[in-house]
C-alpha cells in the first residue's frame, strides 16, 4: 500500500524583482563577423514585444530585422541572445531601465526562433518556511529522476486565460463570435473598469468602445477602429498582428496536449512508449550539458500540436489523439486552413538538471533558492507547481 501524498508546501514567487532568474543556453556563439549585431542582453520587469521594439527604435530598424530565439518571461531578470541586422551602433544607445546590454559582437546570421538548447533557472519562493527546504530538495530531486510532466502553463493561455477560446473561433472562421469573445461581454470574469468598453463594443458601438481602451492596448484599439470604419468582422481580424493572432491559435494546441497529457498521466503512461507513438529525443540537450546523464530520459513519448504539417501518430496513442481533439470541439481539417498553425510534436516528458535547493535570507525576508536547467520549451513554474502550493495566480 503507498504512502498517502503529503500536502505541498505553500510559498509565492516573484514576490521581488531578481526572485526570477532566466538564463538562456544559446546554440551558438557569434562569429566576430557580418552585418548583424549580436547582442547578449538583459531584461527586468518587460515583456518580450515591448523589448524587441525597444531595440528596433534605438537601432533605427524595423522589429523585424530583430532575431531571438525565444521569448522570456516578463516578471523575471532574463538573459539571452538576439541579433539585429544594422550597421555599427554604439550599443549603449540600447541601455534603458529595463534592458541593458552585456555583451556585443559582429555575426553573420539571423538567430531564428528555437536556436538555443534550454534555460537556466534560479527562483526564490518567499513566504515559505526554510524548514521547507529540506522536502522541497528531495521533490526536485524526483523530478531530476523521473522527469517533469511537460504541461503549457498559464503564460502560453494568456489575459484572462481565454487564448484559446479566441483562437478556436479563428481556426472555425467565426468571425463575429471573435470579436465578442476578445472584445466583448461573452466571457467572465473581466475587471470592472472593462465593463462599459465591452458593453460598447457588443453593442456595436465601436468608435466609443475603442475611445476607452488605454492606448497601450493597440491591436483591441486598432481592432475596434477598423469595425469603426465599417469594416467586417473578418477584414478586422485580418489587421491583428500575424504574431498575435499565432499566440490564440498556439493556445488551442496548447489545451490539445495539455488533455492528451492529463489522460497518459492518468494512466500513467506518460513515460511509456505505446504502440503508435512517436518518440522524442533528448540527447542533445544532455550533449550540452557534460556532467548530466540522461538515463531513462533519453527517448521519451511526444504529444500532438495540431496543424497542417502534425507528423500523425499511431495505434492506440492515435485514438487517444484524436478524442483529444473531438473534445476541443474542433475537427483537423480546422487546422488546414491559411491561418491554422503549422503543427508539430512535443515530449510529454522532460528532464530536469542539476536541481539545487538552500534556505537563505535577505534583506526582505527569508526564502528558499532553487536552481535548475530545462531544456527550450519547458517551464519552470511547471516545476514550482510540483514543488509548491503557489495558490492563487
Amino acid at each position: 500500500m503507498s504512502e498517502p501524498q503529503q500536502p505541498k508546501p505553500a510559498g509565492r514567487i516573484r514576490s521581488r524583482p531578481g526572485d526570477f532568474l532566466v538564463e538562456e543556453l544559446s546554440a551558438f556563439e557569434p562569429s566576430g563577423q557580418g552585418e548583424h549585431l549580436a547582442l547578449w542582453v538583459r531584461k527586468e520587469g518587460i515583456d518580450h514585444r515591448s523589448m524587441i521594439r525597444t531595440i528596433a527604435s534605438a537601432c533605427g530598424v524595423r522589429p523585424g530585422r530583430i532575431g531571438w530565439a525565444g521569448m522570456k518571461d516578463r516578471d523575471a531578470v532574463t538573459m539571452q541572445w538576439i541579433t539585429v541586422q544594422c550597421s555599427d551602433i554604439d550599443a549603449t544607445v540600447i541601455d534603458s531601465r529595463h534592458i541593458g546590454v552585456l555583451q556585443a559582437a559582429r555575426h553573420d546570421r539571423k538567430i531564428k526562433l528555437g536556436h538555443l538548447t534550454g534555460n537556466r533557472f534560479i527562483i526564490r519562493i518567499r513566504e515559505l518556511d526554510p524548514i521547507a527546504a529540506p522536502g522541497i530538495h528531495r521533490a526536485l530531486n524526483k523530478l531530476s529522476q523521473a522527469g517533469l510532466p511537460n504541461h503549457f502553463m498559464e503564460q502560453r493561455f494568456g489575459y484572462r486565460g481565454i487564448n484559446a477560446s479566441i483562437g478556436a473561433c479563428s481556426l472555425r472562421g467565426q468571425w463575429e463570435e471573435l470579436i465578442d469573445v476578445w472584445l466583448g461581454t461573452t466571457l467572465q470574469p473581466w475587471p470592472e473598469v472593462e465593463q462599459e468598453r465591452r458593453e460598447l463594443c457588443a453593442a456595436g458601438k465601436y468608435r466609443e468602445a475603442a475611445d476607452r481602451w488605454p492606448e497601450s492596448w493597440a491591436p483591441e484599439r486598432s481592432t475596434l477602429e477598423h469595425l469603426a470604419r465599417g469594416a467586417t468582422a473578418q477584414e478586422a481580424i485580418a489587421e491583428v498582428p500575424l504574431p498575435i493572432r499565432r499566440i490564440w491559435t498556439d493556445a488551442v494546441q496548447a489545451t490539445i496536449f495539455n488533455d492528451v497529457l492529463n489522460e497518459r498521466l492518468a494512466a500513467g503512461t506518460a513515460s511509456t512508449l505505446l504502440d503508435g507513438d512517436i518518440t522524442w529525443s533528448h540527447e542533445r540537450f544532455f550533449d550540452a550539458l557534460p556532467d548530466a546523464e540522461a538515463g531513462d530520459l533519453a527517448t521519451v513519448p511526444t504529444g500532438p500540436l495540431w496543424g497542417r504539417r502534425l507528423r500523425a501518430s499511431g495505434g492506440t496513442t492515435a485514438v487517444a489523439e484524436e478524442a483529444a481533439l473531438a473534445r476541443s470541439g474542433l475537427e483537423e481539417r480546422h487546422f488546414h486552413g491559411p491561418g491554422a498553425p503549422a503543427g508539430g510534436r512535443r515530449p510529454l516528458i522532460i528532464p530536469v538538471v542539476s536541481p539545487h535547493c538552500e534556505p537563505g535570507f535577505d534583506d526582505h525576508g527569508s526564502y528558499v533558492e532553487i536552481r535548475f536547467t530545462l531544456p527550450k520549451g519547458g517551464y519552470a513554474t511547471a516545476v514550482v507547481d510540483a514543488i509548491i502550493d503557489r495558490g492563487e495566480r
